[in-house]
């Protein structure tokens, strides 16, 4: 009985200092984990806080470029690097590290920023007013009303006129508050990925001479004169002027023509139509030696992609169509009511307004399908229309082209912001 009471306490002091040694180990290894967690959060945090500095100073002021080196945070560093490859974009690459238990622990966050392309907008105006010098609605509000849709990014520097309940698909922002009005007793119109108010965007005129510099260096520039553009797939009629082309009248390959997509007339007007192919930006500027032409007009049946974007999103078809002032919808007195007009194109009017030609007089020209997006300065209309529905001109639809997201055509104008497209972790 004696030896069996010491053999059981010497099992138990064995297995007693058995189970002490692996919590002591225990302890010990939690301890290291902790303090190995608790380096890699450190260093985490630091690299974001830099990265959110660097962003922070670039959106703030996009001519920003300076790094910061070595700066101190929360018991570690980071170094924060600041690279414009040229471009639209720049980059924030922040560098961090702490010592933790003698160990140094790093970690890496990249943030990659852009000027913002105006393409991303299924809707944007300075002012959501009428402003077709002539027409008898000059200076009338705009209003979207129950039945009316925008798709895309909707923004005005002014405020939108809302009755009842238009729907906008995506985020809508503007300077100022909307003007609310009952419609059938209802207001209240959907705000489906919400809205946000006080906020303004600027386009600068800069943008134009973006266009016009890259039309003139390795794309095509035509001066002083109104030209016909014809798009036939990779090809293209050139035709000036517009009316006889007796100055000239001939074919040629997209790319032969303007290797880098980009065609402008300076100091006149574009006329296009047609179906085309590739990544493509068209339009026309003017100074004041001029001050009546650029302006883009869209003839016949409108102009559309070889590949439908609006059936196949990864088509590389796009088209830019920019206007120093308008952009009109030719009048075709052979319209009816059945008639339609397809635009794939982002379209932009730094003066102007996407409109159709004498629009208030015409008769019923059917609708209007707009796939990609309008930026404009003033709210252009397309049609009359009174409680019995369309009295002149078209019904239309704006759908936008998501492509233009993060994505659009050569040399479309752009703000003066930086914007941050994308946020890298380690």
């Amino acid at each position: 009985m004696g030896k069996a009471s010491i053999v059981y306490v010497i099992g138990l002091s064995v297995m007693l200092g058995y189970s002490m040694f692996n919590i002591s180990a225990t302890s010990t290894s939690s301890m290291d984990n902790y303090t190995a967690y608790y380096g890699r959060s450190m260093a985490h945090d630091i690299a974001i806080t830099g990265a959110n500095i660097g962003t922070q100073l670039l959106m703030k002021d996009p001519l920003y470029n300076t790094s910061l080196m070595n700066q101190h945070y929360a018991g570690g560093t980071f170094d924060m690097y600041v690279i414009k490859p040229g471009g639209d974009s720049a980059w924030v690459k922040v560098y961090s590290t702490i010592d933790v238990s003698a160990e140094t622990i790093r970690d890496t966050v990249i943030a990659c920023l852009r000027f913002t392309s105006f393409a991303k907008y299924g809707w944007f105006t300075e002012a959501e007013k009428n402003g077709y010098v002539g027409c008898p609605y000059y200076g009338a509000s705009d209003w979207k009303i129950t039945g009316d849709s925008v798709f895309g990014y909707a923004h005005t520097n002014w405020k939108f006129n809302l009755g009842g309940t238009p729907f906008f698909n995506d985020k809508v922002t503007a300077t100022n508050s909307p003007t609310l009005m009952k419609v059938n007793g209802v207001q209240a119109p959907v705000f489906k990925s919400g809205y946000q108010w006080g906020i303004t965007v600027t386009r600068p005129p800069t943008s134009m001479t973006k266009f016009l510099n890259t039309a003139s260096g390795g794309g095509k520039l035509f001066t002083a004169q109104d030209v016909a553009l014809t798009f036939m797939d990779e090809w293209v009629n050139v035709k000036i002027p517009p009316a006889t082309g007796t100055l000239r009248n001939d074919t040629v390959k997209i790319s032969d023509l303007a290797p880098n997509g980009v065609i402008a007339v300076k100091n006149g007007d574009l006329r296009i139509k047609g179906r085309y192919e590739g990544a493509i930006t068209v339009g026309a500027i003017n100074d004041a030696t001029a001050p009546g032409k650029g302006n883009v007009w869209i003839d016949g049946n409108g102009v559309i992609a070889n590949n439908n974007p609006y059936t196949d999103p990864a088509s590389g078809d796009m088209l830019g169509i920019v206007a120093n002032n308008s952009v009109y919808i030719t009048k075709d007195l052979s319209r009816n009511s059945s008639s339609v007009v397809n635009i794939q194109a982002a379209v932009y009017c730094q003066n102007g307004e996407l409109t159709a030609q004498d629009f208030w007089t015409i008769g019923k020209s059917g609708r209007v399908n707009l796939f990609g997006g309008v930026c404009q300065a003033t709210a252009g209309s397309l049609g009359v229309f009174d409680s019995g529905g369309l009295k002149n001109g078209f019904y239309y639809t704006i759908r936008h082209d998501t492509r233009f997201n993060y994505s659009s055509p050569p040399a479309y104008p752009i703000s003066n912001k930086y914007e941050l497209v994308s946020w890298w972790e380690n």
